[in-house]
């Protein structure tokens, strides 16, 4: 009898422990989406200056992270797309906001990056628009007009100013010929309020607050660019013609003529399939919330999904966009 109630009383120990094992197991679990499979405990989005439209989409995507899927999610400041793809090469963070040519940069290891980053697509974003802003006195009415003027021009590892670089070489200007002022947005408001400088030239989605902003104290006008010289550009498939709006700005009475390049939300190469999927499709299943955020959110459809050339989507994006009837590549 005392060796039956040792065995039972053993047999309830371990039953016992294994319960415990088993409390402790879900315990430490990572937090999971709605679907039980998302494997990470932290998602890291990087954005821009907390003025600019990066920052902005940067933080509604981490809110619908957080929101839908139980996730800690965090928009980072940074200095937008260079130093996103960096800091995803280096690990430090999962995903970010980029232009499509500095990721393309950014996968071939030219230019800023002096070795290649393994990074991949999650969703079109939309076109970022160029704006070459100066204030309504000026006597700057064309781009050559620029010449000599003291310039925004980005700030320091944005793709603004990797763009702009492009851009001045192209229509026959450089660096040299202007006078840079690498501003943050915050700081280009500033900068033309207190006299500082003439112009700046920024990709950005119309509107842009800063420029709303600004319109606030100081009527602007934006200098558009002629067919041909916006010709130059679109030969190139990440970059497309585009028009600013007139009802974008109080400043504007009619349409200005430009080009854009097209932005999109990467992330790590080796995020699990998982994991990018829920995002994908927590952030295409609450587009409207997005909206509320901000107008460009209405260029994030799967009609865009082929908007974006050049940067592969990774696995888990490609296993959503093919449940919705998109095929996309997986180069």
């Amino acid at each position: 009898m005392k060796i039956r109630r040792k065995l039972l009383m053993s047999l309830v120990l371990v039953l016992i422990a294994s319960s415990l094992m088993g409390c402790a197991q879900k315990a430490e679990a990572p937090a999971n989406s709605e679907s039980g499979k998302l494997e990470l405990k932290q998602i890291s989005i990087g954005g821009a200056g907390t003025s600019g439209t990066f920052y902005i989409m940067a933080a509604g995507f981490s809110d619908v992270i957080n929101k839908k899927l139980g996730i800690n999610s965090v928009a980072e400041v940074t200095g937008g797309s260079v130093e996103n793809l960096k800091l995803i090469g280096d690990k430090k963070i999962e995903m970010g906001v980029t232009q499509v040519d500095v990721a393309q940069d950014a996968l071939a290891g030219r230019k800023q990056f002096d070795k290649p980053v393994s990074v991949t697509a999650v969703l079109p974003m939309y076109p970022n628009v160029v704006q070459i802003v100066t204030l309504k006195d000026s006597p700057i009415n064309s781009f050559q007009d620029l010449k000599g003027k003291k310039i925004s021009v980005g700030s320091p590892g944005s793709g603004i100013l990797a763009t702009n670089e492009i851009i001045l070489n192209t229509l026959g200007l450089s660096m040299e010929d202007i006078l840079p002022q690498y501003l943050s947005f915050g700081e280009t408001t500033d900068a033309f309020r207190d006299g500082s400088i003439d112009a700046a030239i920024v990709n950005t989605a119309a509107p842009a607050p800063w420029i709303v902003d600004l319109e606030t104290t100081h009527p602007v006008k934006f200098i558009p660019l002629t067919s041909e010289e916006i010709g130059k550009f679109t030969a190139e498939p990440y970059y497309v013609e585009a028009v600013i709006e007139k009802d974008a700005y109080k400043s504007l009475d009619a349409d200005i003529p430009t080009f854009a390049v097209w932005i999109t939300l990467v992330c790590q190469s080796d995020l699990s399939e998982d994991a990018v999927y829920d995002v994908v499709k927590a952030i295409f299943e609450n587009g409207e919330n997005l909206k509320d955020v901000h107008s460009v959110a209405k260029y994030i459809t799967l009609d865009n999904v082929k908007s974006i050339g050049g940067v592969p989507y990774h696995p888990g994006a490609i296993k959503y966009y093919k449940e919705k009837g998109i095929e996309v590549p997986s180069n």
